[in-house]
């Protein structure tokens, strides 16, 4: 008789996690992409000899140019993968997410309105909304709409919108009550 014993059930607290590893070139980015599904295939045959709560054949290798991106739904038990594309090749960044998102976010405000002075206009959640994407997001790009200008900025990291609302740090802008909001992805 034999016995598995499986020790790669997720636990209530797990999310889903992105790491994006950036590298000088594609073929380096190839390189590490093969190395990380090389690890999958011997963790579908030797589970046992890595520390995770995951199946590998839950977890994603992809590449996007010089950028290798691996996902999986986890606790957090990505210490393997990232030192293996550490060992690899040194990657010019590693970036770690949770629930990773890129969405593009838009304010419509009144024609000749600055973000600068959408601040002073605008009630003090937007107002620190827009304080808050200043400063993860940059400058936002202005786009003319007949009589109004559109602010958009464009999101990308842990994820920050979920049922219609914007979670920015303290800031919730729900999008049902803030008509001018208004996110894409």
């Amino acid at each position: 008789m034999k016995w598995h014993i499986f020790k790669f059930r997720p636990s209530s607290h797990s999310e889903d996690y992105t790491i994006i590893a950036t590298f000088n070139d594609e073929k380096t980015a190839e390189k590490v992409e093969g190395a990380l599904l090389r690890m999958l295939e011997d963790m579908r045959n030797n589970l046992e000899d890595y520390d995770v709560d995951w199946s590998p054949d839950e977890a994603h290798v992809t590449t996007n140019g010089n950028q290798v991106i691996f996902e999986v739904y986890t606790a957090g038990y990505l210490d393997d993968v990232e030192s293996l594309i550490r060992k690899i090749a040194k990657p010019l960044c590693v970036e770690c997410y949770q629930d990773y998102q890129e969405i593009v976010i838009c304010v419509k405000v009144p024609k000749g309105l600055s973000p600068e002075m959408a601040l002073l206009v605008l009630d003090k959640d937007e107002a620190e909304a827009i304080k808050w994407l200043m400063k993860t997001c940059g400058e936002p790009k202005i786009v003319e709409a007949g009589k109004h200008w559109i602010f958009k900025w464009l999101y990308s990291g842990d994820g920050i919108y979920y049922e219609r609302t914007l979670h920015l740090g303290d800031i919730r802008i729900d999008l049902n009550e803030h008509k001018n909001w208004e996110v894409m992805d």
